[in-house]
């Protein structure tokens, strides 16, 4: 059985659509109720929803707004992952972090491939102690 993904966006509209199926009902009711002439049940229908509609257009800019920055967000933390893994990748820097760990000079270099004077001269540069 496939699974069913809903993403914000989906449920952001649903809820718009039944917010909007709500409001039209309880106008066409509450109207009902009262006993008002057509035309004036009419006319209060328009107004109704004519105030829908600008809420939807306003509902409707902050969803693309929202989508942007998502959108914005999502490069980001893509090019800051990028980033690591490019920082990870090199043995030095993976030196440079056992370092700040306190691993001698001699197991610095064995870990990461790199010569003994690499690796003292990484610890001597990174050392957490004052």
């Amino acid at each position: 059985m496939n699974g069913i993904t809903i993403t914000w966006e989906v449920l952001l509209i649903a809820v718009v659509l039944a917010t909007v199926v709500y409001l039209l009902e309880v106008a066409l009711f509450s109207r009902r109720r009262k006993g008002p002439s057509k035309a004036s049940a009419i006319k209060d229908l328009d107004l109704d929803v004519e105030g829908i509609h600008v809420r939807v257009s306003v509902l409707e800019r902050q969803t693309q707004a929202l989508r942007e920055r998502l959108d914005d967000l999502q490069a980001a933390s893509e090019k800051a992952e990028r980033q690591q893994t490019e920082q990870q990748a090199t043995p030095y820097a993976q030196a440079v972090q056992l370092a700040r760990q306190g691993v001698s000079p001699q197991e610095l270099a064995h870990r990461c491939g790199i010569t003994n004077g690499e690796a003292e001269l990484i610890v001597a540069l990174n050392r957490t102690e004052p």
